[in-house]
């Protein structure tokens, strides 16, 4: 059994930028002090004297089960003594992180986990860590997330080997099963502590293990390594499919707007991972199925304009003049008082506003940059009562000899109703001298020597 479990350990293949490094690579091991980090241990152990690499150890105490924590922690301790490696060691308060980050224990948990690794391999320049998952863990995964209704990516399971900070996360144990794991750590009377909460049935992964995976066993023959088959192929669809995406984000997306026309015609397969790619890049939120189902209705030619949707994070996507377009679920509030009118640079809200004399190169006008000219001899007499603030219920401004609503000519343009209240109005002692969407009251002249007004909307 250790030799078959050693062959299944050097005989995995990782991918070129991993298997390009030298054996003698050191490795960081996630060492929980249970069987299978237990075993993994020992492996790893034995290959570190053959290829002469440094072996680090790291556990984490997550300061939730109170003594066997402490337990666990001292036991591995003694064992990085006993095999002569280090360890480091991380004691965490996950129950009070998660109460102050609004998050559950389990995701916390991991988190923290991971970051303490992570950190642990910057620090000494470690490029590999080691966990030991195995086949059986594969299974239980993969179920979850089909009951969970997981789609492609969330099928492929646990991958064997990923980037992870400056370097690679693997998994040597994964096509192993836990019955041949245990069977090498009585074989070689392998001392381990066992966590209780780990026959928990409150958590679903355990009621999935203890009654789910017994029933297949016996239905099937070797279901973990049926399901680690299954995986690999996955993994490799999936692998095509996001490359298909990524080069069609590439060339039709930008994280500022998504243009409805390039992705309404692809293939659901293609359309979906290009929506999540946008919004991961765009505002750092992952989509579920129901926003991707709101956000493909909205690519229809005939979905009109101005339609929004409610994503993630307090965010909302908006469809503007055929693009779509992420933004903050409500605008930052403009300031009540009025802002003086100055040149310079100018954050109000999520808008950014820029005023100089008129340069050589004038700056792009387009849907969320809006650009003003006003003649030197017209901003002089102006700049001194000149003040932006916000939008008013009932605004006017004097266009074609005519007071028009500041309303009906954002209708006219299409601005969500959302949107007018983070938009900056420029006025003085006899109104509203100009507004984006709207353009200028009468009288204000461009001609001659010029002051350009940018505001870039949105700018965060």
């Amino acid at each position: 059994m250790a030799k078959q479990l050693l062959t299944d350990l050097t005989a995995y293949q990782p991918p070129a930028a991993l298997a390009g490094l030298p054996s003698d690579t050191a490795v960081l091991l996630a060492f929980s002090g249970g069987m299978d980090s237990g075993v993994l241990l020992a492996l790893l152990a034995e290959q570190a004297k053959q290829d002469g690499f440094s072996l680090t150890l790291a556990h984490v105490n997550h300061g939730i089960r109170g003594a066997d924590a402490i337990r666990d922690r001292a036991f591995c301790c003694e064992m990085a003594k006993a095999y002569g490696l280090e360890i480091c060691v991380l004691d965490a308060d996950v129950p009070a992180i998660a109460a102050a980050r609004g998050t559950g224990i389990e995701e916390t948990a991991r988190e923290v986990r991971y970051a303490f690794f992570e950190r642990v391999m910057r620090e000494r320049k470690i490029p590999i860590l080691a966990t030991a998952h195995h086949a059986d863990d594969q299974l239980e995964t993969v179920l979850f997330r089909l009951c969970r209704g997981s789609g492609l990516r969330g099928l492929c399971g646990i991958a064997p080997c990923r980037r992870f900070g400056d370097g690679y996360l693997v998994r040597p144990l994964l096509a192993v099963a836990k019955a041949e794991i245990d069977a090498f750590c009585k074989a070689r009377s392998l001392a381990y502590v066992t966590d209780a909460t780990n026959a928990d049935p409150t958590y679903a992964r355990n009621r999935i293990r203890a009654e789910v995976i017994p029933v297949l066993s016996s239905l099937f023959d070797a279901p973990q390594k049926r399901v680690a088959e299954l995986t690999d192929t996955l993994r490799a669809d999936e692998a095509f499919l996001s490359e298909a995406a990524e080069r069609i984000y590439a060339e039709t997306v930008d994280a500022e707007q998504l243009p409805c026309a390039a992705l309404v015609n692809q293939p659901c397969a293609i359309q979906t991972r290009v929506l999540r790619l946008w919004a991961q890049k765009s505002a750092d939120i992952q989509l579920e199925r129901i926003h991707l189902d709101s956000l493909s209705a909205m690519l229809a030619p005939d979905c009109e304009d101005t339609v929004e949707t409610a994503l993630p994070r307090d965010h909302i996507a908006v469809r503007w003049f055929g693009n779509l377009r992420i933004l903050s679920r409500l605008p930052a509030v403009l300031p009540s008082e009025p802002i003086p009118l100055t040149f310079g640079r100018t954050v109000l809200g999520d808008c950014e506003i820029t005023v100089e004399k008129q340069p050589d190169e004038r700056k792009v006008h387009n849907l969320y940059t809006q650009t003003c000219i006003i003649s030197s001899s017209v901003f002089d007499i102006i700049k001194n009562s000149a003040y932006w603030r916000s939008y008013r219920e009932g605004d006017r401004i004097l266009q074609g000899g005519m007071h028009k609503k500041l309303r009906k000519l954002w209708n006219t343009a299409s601005v969500p109703p959302r949107l007018r209240a983070a938009l900056p109005i420029l006025c003085d002692a006899e109104g509203i001298v100009w507004a984006p969407y709207a353009g200028m009251r009468d009288g204000i002249s461009a001609q001659g020597g010029a002051v350009e007004i940018v505001v870039k909307m949105f700018s965060k």
